[in-house]
């Protein structure tokens, strides 16, 4: 099985919306679905995120057919089972005045992990960024995530030790 990392676009909001309501999950919330692909579509059609999927390639075969399916929206069908995405939120630093991204998901299916599919995952979006003149890249994950610590270490992130970060929840929000 070969896996393909792409920026993911409307006609993948069907394995987008799954991964992204399992990684949602992931994080202890109710299974929502439809929320979920309400949300992402409002992201990507708004421009407000970027989202990356890797995507099963079954062989060269049937690659040949994926072409057409693309065009006529069947593309997950045609390839295969999306295993993973990255969702970042392109965004601005003051200081520095210019732009970052805030990699603020990163899912892998359990059925694919352990395979090195969030390390290309993390790696298509560094070239990304650097192709695009971004100056960095953010991301937080739990304290007791170490799993993911580790990949981010092996990957250049260091832990910030010049800031600390406060969150102060909004009344009558949404959480």
């Amino acid at each position: 099985m070969e896996i393909e990392i792409r920026q993911a676009n409307l006609n993948d909001m069907t394995e987008v919306s799954r991964l992204f309501n399992e990684y949602r999950m992931f994080y202890g919330q109710s299974s929502d679905v439809e929320g979920a692909s309400r949300f992402m579509e409002e992201r990507m059609n708004n421009n407000e995120s970027i989202v990356f999927i890797a995507q099963c390639i079954k062989d060269r075969k049937e690659r040949a057919g994926a072409a057409q399916a693309v065009n006529e929206g069947k593309y997950n069908e045609a390839e295969g089972q999306a295993a993973g995405l990255v969702q970042i939120y392109p965004s601005y630093s003051s200081v520095s005045m210019g732009p970052i991204w805030i990699l603020n998901d990163l899912y892998v299916d359990a059925n694919y992990r352990q395979q090195g599919i969030a390390r290309k995952l993390m790696q298509a979006v560094m070239k990304q960024a650097a192709d695009h003149g971004i100056l960095r890249i953010t991301l937080s994950t739990a304290v007791s995530n170490q799993q993911a610590q580790a990949l981010y270490e092996s990957e250049g992130y260091a832990q910030d030790q010049s800031f600390m970060y406060y969150e102060c929840s909004v009344k009558g929000g949404m959480l």
